[in-house]
């Protein structure tokens, strides 16, 4: 009898996750009425594509058409000058080709720059960033060479990828360093009459706070990010690498935790972010392990150890989607829909992986599209597979759901309408108090029912 209770608890949980989102997107939709927005009308379909994916998936087998947006991911800091840094030799021809590359394929699609802490390097790199925010002249340092690096090199737009800020300074800092990215871009297009100013995004944590860090009172500085940016990229993947028991690894849902896309997308809502800055990303890998014991093969099951290193993302526990289709393709491969997190997982002998398959991505974007963000990306496009099954499913989901902009979702062929006459809230508001009290008191009681 206890399951019944259990199952009902998490609809309603569910429900109520949509009902707050939908709730919390209408209360900063004037914002975006108002023309705070920033980003295309049509909303952002961005894919972001890595110059490590050039040997499998180089820059011209991408279907440039499914993308507003494609982001070159990424060059970092220079260390020691604090300004950007050029990428390295046998990639340089990469980041010179791309923008034209991808608008040979769709001259309609804008390129982004991304600026990011280097993956190999990363306490080295998130310190350089630290100290070029901390100092004006290492900002100025960093802002110019940003600018001229993209303009030199064909892209419509720069993205800064710092993970993560580990300080408030960290967050201060960013704000300062986001306002003063932003008037450069002004000034500069105000001399650059044959160009469009470039445009400016940001590529967070799930949540606009940061869970697990050494300083547990971590929030981005969302005015400057509001005002700055013509968008945030909100990752909303990746939750659960370390762990030691089988789990899905980007839920849409978690009764149990706060590590989910709706929690994350909620949070920068209620924070007071307006929809139309929130980009949501999806991603394009899997999370693998083998399991402890292969008859043991839920969710939540004992892991021995991260699933094998595959060829694409050459990393043990990733597997991109093209790779995980080939498991698919096998007898053996048993896959499993979970509703209650929207997620897909699948089990080969004692391989186990979580991903998110063309139905979650569909589940994905209709959520999106009643939040009223500003749209999607994927990370990364070079995961897909030959017949870019997920970019399409993602582009025909937003196109069936939110064609109808920002107010008016168009969900299954009907037109909901969510009205307000409110000013955008903060995350001292009434508004976000109730959030807070409503969430904590239905995850409470999931946990009583078990």
């Amino acid at each position: 009898m206890a399951r019944p209770r259990r199952f009902s608890l998490t609809v309603s949980l569910i429900s109520l996750v949509e009902f707050l989102s939908l709730t919390s997107a209408s209360m900063s939709q004037q914002l975006c009425a108002d023309g705070g927005g920033g980003g295309p009308a049509a909303g952002v379909r961005a894919g972001y594509w890595s110059p490590s994916s050039s040997r499998y998936s180089p820059v011209s087998s991408i279907d440039a058409s499914l993308f507003t947006h494609l982001y070159y991911s990424s060059v970092s800091i220079d260390e020691a000058s604090y300004a950007v840094a050029p990428p390295p030799a046998d990639e340089a021809s990469l980041l010179a080709a791309f923008s034209s590359t991808v608008k040979s394929g769709s001259p309609s699609a804008k390129t982004m720059l991304s600026i990011g802490t280097d993956e190999y390097r990363m306490d080295v790199s998130n310190a350089a960033f630290s100290r070029m925010a901390s100092d004006r002249s290492l900002r100025g340092v960093f802002i110019n060479s940003s600018v001229e690096l993209a303009r030199a090199n064909g892209f419509d737009g720069l993205d800064l990828s710092w993970i993560f800020p580990a300080t408030q300074m960290d967050m201060e800092n960013l704000g300062v360093l986001l306002a003063e990215w932003r008037a450069k871009i002004t000034e500069e297009s105000t001399t650059n009459s044959l160009s469009e100013p470039l445009l400016l995004t940001a590529t967070l944590y799930f949540s606009n706070h940061l869970f697990d860090m050494p300083d547990d009172n971590l929030d981005y500085p969302i005015d400057d990010i509001s005002s700055n940016l013509n968008w945030a990229n909100i990752l909303t993947f990746g939750f659960h690498g370390g762990s030691n028991v089988t789990t899905v690894d980007a839920p849409l849902y978690d009764a149990t935790s706060h590590f989910s896309v709706s929690y994350g997308v909620i949070s920068w809502l209620d924070a007071g972010v307006p929809p139309c800055k929130l980009v949501m990303g999806i991603p394009l890998f899997g999370r693998s392990w083998f399991l402890r014991n292969k008859a043991k093969n839920g969710i939540g099951s004992p892991t021995a150890a991260a699933g094998t290193k595959q060829r694409k993302s050459n990393q043990t526990g990733i597997i991109a989607y093209a790779e995980v289709e080939e498991y698919m393709d096998s007898a053996s491969t048993v896959v499993t829909y979970d509703s209650q997190s929207v997620a897909e997982y699948f089990y080969n002998g004692d391989l186990w992986v979580s991903f998110d398959s063309a139905q979650v991505v569909q589940k994905k974007l209709e959520f999106a599209a009643r939040s009223q963000l500003l749209g999607y990306f994927l990370w990364t496009v070079g995961f897909d597979d030959s017949n870019s099954t997920i970019s399409k499913q993602a582009t025909e989901s937003w196109h069936q759901y939110g064609q109808g902009g920002f107010g008016t979702m168009h969900a299954g062929g009907s037109n909901q309408y969510v009205a307000f006459n409110s000013s955008s809230v903060s995350s001292g508001s009434w508004y976000s108090k109730i959030l807070s009290y409503l969430l904590s008191s239905v995850l409470l009681l999931v946990t009583l029912s078990r």
